[in-house]
This record gives structure tokens, sequence and C-alpha cells, in this order.
């Protein structure tokens, strides 16, 4: 079913978030919708399902115009919604998932059909989710719970399926899962609407490209038409200049693992990260990353194996003597992992070192003098000190976390994909902040799959798989060539350099 909008508006105070938006999108196509955190793109969603109303100007799907949805009459319509966090049951079970709401009532119980069940299998299938019907959804991988939420829409027979960064959290084996699922939907007939940061992603898989800046359309084309550069400078105003890794003189052993090990997943981790250094660490999804970090700050124990901080023993029991310690961690998962949604971004960003004085009165003045700096400093938006998380972008909230860490003076800081969610605009600023956490002195550790993102900033890259690091990579050797093999497996490397560091 085909969907368009027409001269779309939406304001929250003197924010406009949408300022005249028109686009499409029609059966047996994928459009792109691209755009810096911002831009407008969630608004634009949020109002195609029904959740927000616009000011002004009008949708239509199919024979139907309206000025506004609400959430019932979007489902009517055909249209289906998929967010980054996919909106299950969790303790309810595959099948029972894709059917609530629409279970039969039988003797005061709702049941589903025999009809239904076979209906059920049908959309499994059709999606390539092959897992028994009673699995609880929060028992399933990312990937799988987006299967599960195309399955969905698939069941209800959704004209139009909105995404919005379904790949975000995924490895590349599970995005191709996605991938092939969004191809066999576009062979049915489905108007589908793409929204995702991976914009060589977006012109590999999308028919067509809408690019948001500052709430308007400021690019329409087709994917063929168009190269990622083109992207990027439509989405932030100008280009990026290529980075290179600035020389840096490294300092002293910051942090030296030996032999760590964990029975839930580690083993022999071995090696050494100095002031000043930015150390890659990648893998696919599983291969051990995330859990180093926790070991590290001190949210999981080890079995075995030693670490120093600066020369002392170092073991942490628990996430605040790592704070103690002047370590810090950015969280794979921003919104349930690090950030209180609901206080202002200042006393966020203030909270592991609040500016206190006699009888632990809160300095507020010192407090709104510090986020404000840090708020500058990294381009967080709104600059306002005093809103909320929950009101950012994606992009703005990783900023307010890392600002976090910085500001605390952390000594070592570990950062685990903070560019996942993060348009390329913000990607730069967020990595332009680490680059002078390093030249103060900070040793950091960054966890990413991204290798583009481990060329620009890195000094070496540590590749992990199966809870082993398997190999060490130096800079001028970072590259896909290199790293995933690694990951896969498909290569082993096992010099003295990659296990000691």
């Amino acid at each position: 079913m085909s969907l368009s909008t027409r001269s779309l508006r939406k304001s929250y105070g003197a924010s406009r978030a949408l300022n005249g938006v028109s686009i499409s999108a029609v059966p047996g196509r994928v459009h792109g919708l691209v755009g810096a955190n911002g831009a407008g793109k969630s608004t634009l969603v949020k109002v195609l399902s029904g959740a927000i109303r616009p000011d002004s100007g009008s949708l239509t799907i199919g024979d139907w115009t309206g000025s506004a949805l609400t959430p019932r009459m979007a489902q009517h319509l055909g249209i289906a919604t998929i967010y980054q966090d996919p909106g299950l049951a969790p303790t309810l079970g595959i099948a029972e998932n894709i059917l609530l709401g629409r279970e039969h009532a039988r003797f005061g119980a709702l049941l589903a059909t025999g009809s239904q069940m076979s209906d059920v299998k049908d959309c499994l299938d059709h999606v390539g989710l092959k897992k028994p019907l009673k699995t609880p959804a929060g028992a399933l991988s990312p990937a799988d719970q987006q299967l599960l939420e195309i399955a969905k829409a698939v069941y209800r027979r959704a004209g139009t399926v909105i995404m919005d960064e379904p790949t975000a959290a995924l490895g590349d084996a599970d995005r191709q899962r996605i991938f092939e699922v969004v191809q066999r939907m576009r062979s049915a007939g489905v108007a589908i609407i793409y929204v995702s940061h991976h914009l060589q992603e977006v012109l590999d898989l999308c028919d067509d490209v809408t690019v948001m800046r500052g709430g308007e359309v400021v690019l329409h084309e087709l994917t063929t038409d168009t190269v990622v550069d083109d992207l990027v400078t439509a989405m932030i105003g100008h280009t990026i200049p290529p980075r290179k890794v600035e020389a840096r003189a490294l300092g002293d052993v910051a942090l030296s693992c030996r032999g760590v090990t964990q029975a839930a997943g580690l083993q022999d981790i071995t090696f050494d990260v100095r002031e000043g250094e930015v150390l890659g660490i990648s893998g696919l999804v599983g291969s051990g990353r995330s859990r180093l970090a926790r070991v590290i700050f001190g949210i999981e124990s080890f079995e075995a194996g030693t670490m120093t901080l600066y020369g002392r023993p170092y073991r942490p029991r628990s996430p605040r003597q790592a704070v103690k310690s002047r370590v810090g961690l950015v969280p794979e998962d921003r919104k349930r992992d690090a950030l209180l949604m609901f206080l202002s971004a200042g006393k966020n960003i203030t909270l592991p070192k609040v500016p206190v004085r006699h009888l632990g009165w809160i300095r507020l003045r010192s407090e709104t003098r510090i986020a404000k700096k840090w708020i500058n400093q990294l381009g967080i938006h709104p600059p306002n000190p005093r809103t909320r998380p929950i009101a950012m972008s994606g992009g703005n909230q990783q900023k307010v976390v890392i600002a976090r860490w910085i500001q605390a003076g952390s000594r070592l800081l570990i950062l685990d994909e903070p560019g996942q969610g993060v348009d390329v605009g913000a990607r730069d600023q967020i990595l332009a902040a680490i680059r002078a956490a390093a030249r103060a002195g900070t040793a950091v550790i960054l966890i990413s799959q991204e290798v583009e993102e481990l060329q620009q900033i890195a000094d070496r890259v540590l590749v992990m798989r199966r809870g082993r690091i398997v190999g060490e990579i130096g800079q001028d050797e970072i590259s896909e060539e290199t790293v995933i093999p690694l990951a896969m497996g498909s290569m082993q490397q096992t010099s003295e350099k990659g296990s000691r560091g």
C-alpha cells in the first residue's frame, strides 16, 4: 500500500522538529530515510505510526487521506512500525507475541485456533525465524527479536512497514539475515521505509533515499544516482575531511591484564594499554568484547589471572570500586545501563563527581558550570543542562555519557560501541572527544565492530573470537581484510605481540 505525506509540520515550543516534510513510499520499493541525530526522522516516524499528531499537513495511505493518525488507525490502514528496541512482551512466547490482541476467546480463555497457528508458522518461515513457538521473546537474540517483529507485521498483512534502525545493534551476519527478509518483503509488494545510520547499507538495500536536516527534506535521490559522500554532505551541510590517527607519545602502562580467565566466556586474556593510547578491540557479537569490558569495570568477576592498574593490583568487586580507581565505562546500551533518563543532562554528566560543599550540599552553580563546559565542548543538543536525556536524540545521549566520564577525570576510559545508533556528524564529534582525552593522557579501550571507526582512531586493534584474543593488528594494517578473517576464524594470528599487547 502506498503512503505519502504532504507539508508535515511539528514544533515543540520554539524547536521545529518537522518543517514542511513531504515523502512517499510505494509498494515493492524500499525507501531509505537518513539524517543526523535530531534531524526529525524520529518525529516523522512517530507521526506515521500515529504516536503523535502533526501541527499541520496531511497524510495519504492508500485511499485514505487525513491530517493525523492514531496507533489503532495506523494499524487498521496496514502500517507496521518496527523500532530499534523491539516492543515485545519478553515473558510471552513467539506465537503469543504474534497473536497478542488477536486470539479467540473460548470458555473465558484466550486461545489460538489451528488456522492461526498455521499462519504463525508460515510467517516465521517467511522471515527465517526457526525457534520453538513457546520460546520467550526475552530469550531471543537481538536479531531474532527483530525477525519476530517483522513476523508480526507479516501476520497482520501490513502493506507499509517502517523499520527504524533495525540493524543498529547487530553484527554483519545478523544484518544479512535482516536484509534478506527486507528483500523478500519488497518482492511481495510491501512498501518499506528504512531508517538507518549505516549509509552504505542504505545505498545497497534501498531503491531511493531521502535525507533530512533540521526538520526538512534536503535531498531525495535514487540510490543508483548517489554515493555515501553525497549523503554525508547533505546530512551535516559540509564535508568531513579524512582523519588519520595522530602520532602521540605514549606514557606508562595504565592497565595490564595477564591470563584473565572467566568460566563464562573469557580465556587467557593478556594485553597492556598505555597512557595516551587508544586500543581498539573488535570481534563478532558474542566474541567476549563486552564481557571483557564488564570484568574491567567490576560488573563481572574473573576466576584466574591478574590485572594491575598503574602498577598496583586491580580486582574491582563492583563498579563503585572501579569508579574510585578512576575507571569509566560507556556501555553498549546507554539507555538501559548508563543514563538516568528523567534526570537532567547536567546531573547525568556530573554524577560520578558531584561538586559538593560542607555538610554534603550540592553546589548547583558549579554543577551547572561544569555541565555547560562539556555540553559546549561536545556539541550536545539541546545545549541546556536542564534538558533530560529522554528528550534527546541517541547521538546526544551518547555524548552525555562520554562527557560524564571525561569530566570525572577517568585515567582509563572504556567505550563499548560508542558510534552505535549515532549519525556520521555526531560520530565525528565523539571521536574528536576521544582523541582529546587520549592527548590528555587517558588510556582508552575502544570496543567496536565498525572497522572504519577503528581506522580513524585506534593505535592498534586486538581481535577477539570465542572469548580469546586471536590477533593484534597495527594501525597501518587495520582494514576489513585483516580484521574480519580473524574475527570469523578464517585466519589465526598467534604472534607474541598479539598476546602481550
